[in-house]
């Protein structure tokens, strides 16, 4: 079994902060100028604090962490103390496990098979160093994005055969 954990980048999380702070004081300050649509500032106004307040919670106070072994592949989700599986995934049904750009450009070749369902576990809103794992449940197709470093991909890879080759031996 192997974990990864990975890295927030503490200056992406200080610039969306800076961002959100920033919008909501253009979008008061409008809000207190301009009377004749008053109300469409003080609508723009609840959406930039609900925004800030969901960028805040998913990319500063949420870390993810992936377990890849026994078969299963697993996301934990940790706000503060409350730590939770945010998704657990058999490996035997796995499609493929590729970076977020070559799945992308397969999709767009229409390479890969329809998805379903997209889930995304990143720690970082722009991550390069992202991967997709693609598989079946519930006979959907599901893409899960995170981004773990290659040490977790490489064992990840093997768990996938090893399960794979598992499932195969008992049928």
């Amino acid at each position: 079994m192997i974990k990864c954990k990975p890295e927030r980048n503490p200056r992406q999380v200080m610039m969306i902060m800076v961002c959100c702070v920033a919008a909501f004081i253009i979008v008061a300050a409008a809000a207190c100028i301009v009377n004749a649509y008053k109300w469409f500032f003080e609508l723009l106004l609840l959406l930039t604090t609900v925004a800030g307040v969901y960028v805040a919670y998913r990319f500063s106070m949420t870390e993810m962490e992936y377990e890849a072994g026994d078969g299963t592949f697993k996301v934990y989700k940790t706000v503060g103390r409350k730590r939770t599986v945010a998704c657990s995934l058999d490996l035997s049904t796995a499609i493929t496990l590729l970076p977020k750009n070559e799945f992308t450009a397969k999709q767009k070749n229409r390479e890969l098979p329809y998805v379903n369902t997209r889930f995304n576990f990143n720690q970082n809103i722009r991550c390069p160093a992202s991967y997709v794992y693609l598989c079946e449940f519930n006979g959907k197709k599901v893409a899960v994005e995170f981004e773990p470093n290659g040490i977790f991909v490489n064992s990840m890879l093997e768990e996938i055969e090893n399960s794979k080759n598992d499932g195969g031996e008992a049928e």
